[in-house]
């Protein structure tokens, strides 16, 4: 059967022109203008696919036996078609799976820097903290030495006294009861400034101690400040990564459906086919028809 399709003319006529525009044309698809261009071809070049897939349909409408006419003529033309749509579409496809790749290099190292950081900021801790302990025993040494010159020297002021006080008896022991009350009242003034020494000591001491459980109770809570927001961070990572995998499942069933919608388009013009055969084979202006029906679907048995 011999029938020019009008419809499918029309597409024909701009085969030369795609082809002297598109043929053999490899585009910077790593660039945004040169990805844009791509698409921009692509999308020119399938646009005359699109038309003369419904012109087909169209067509095919009319006639079982002009329906196969009309698809062999929509491969033929659609042949030269997809030799200039296909590999633009490859290089859009690759470079895309280019970016993912780089995009997906990217999140891991942003990852492992992060954790070297961390690794870092716990060793400048323990440093730190191992430098604050040395230092507060260094404090605590220096107050022990202090109490204890405090001591030794409140023992020979004592060693002095009674010395003192031994001499008194020796000069003069009439006057042992008077000379005995100074030497109390001036033990008592030289206790009274030690306790007071002392309860000074006693007092920095304890401010010094306040002030760094202060401050490592500051430190404490802003690190986990720190570590919340981390958290936080994470968990909009691992979002955006459940949204991206939700979106390539999508993508995986749509073009599941589209493949049962064609295989279930072809069962149909089987069912046709086989249907004509049995309500016209008998007629003798059929035959041609009928042989040609036996013979594509002898061919898509095989």
């Amino acid at each position: 059967m011999t029938k020019e399709i009008v419809a499918y003319k029309q597409v024909e006529a701009v085969i030369s022109d795609l082809t002297a525009r598109y043929k053999g044309v490899v585009y910077d698809v790593t660039t945004p203008a040169g990805m844009a261009e791509a698409k921009s071809a692509y999308k020119d070049i399938n646009g005359y696919s699109i038309t003369l897939e419904k012109a087909r349909e169209r067509e095919k409408s009319e006639s079982l036996a002009y329906g196969r006419f009309v698809d062999s003529e929509a491969r033929r033309i659609a042949g030269p078609l997809d030799a200039l749509r296909l590999p633009i579409k490859a290089q859009i496809e690759a470079e895309t799976k280019r970016v993912e790749r780089e995009r997906e290099a990217a999140v891991k190292a942003e990852e492992e820097r992060i954790a070297a950081e961390e690794r870092t900021r716990k060793e400048a801790e323990e440093v730190r903290l191992r430098a604050e302990r040395e230092d507060l025993e260094r404090r605590r040494a220096e107050l022990e030495k202090v109490e204890r010159e405090a001591r030794e020297r409140r023992e020979a002021e004592e060693r002095e006294s009674r010395r003192k006080i031994e001499e008194a008896e020796r000069i003069a022991r009439m006057r042992q009861e008077e000379e005995t009350r100074k030497v109390r009242e001036v033990q008592e003034a030289e206790a009274a400034r030690l306790k007071a020494e002392r309860d000074k000591i006693e007092a920095e001491a304890r401010k010094l101690r306040e002030e760094l459980e202060a401050k490592a109770m500051a430190e404490r809570r802003a690190k986990e400040e720190q570590e919340r927001h981390e958290r936080l961070r994470q968990q909009a990572i691992e979002e955006a990564e459940r949204v991206r995998q939700q979106a390539i499942r999508e993508a995986d069933e749509e073009r599941q459906r589209a493949i049962q919608r064609e295989q279930t388009e072809a069962a149909d013009a089987r069912s046709m086919l086989v249907l004509f055969k049995r309500r016209f084979g008998h007629r003798k202006e059929f035959a041609g028809v009928v042989k040609e029906i036996d013979a594509c679907l002898l061919k898509e048995a095989v």
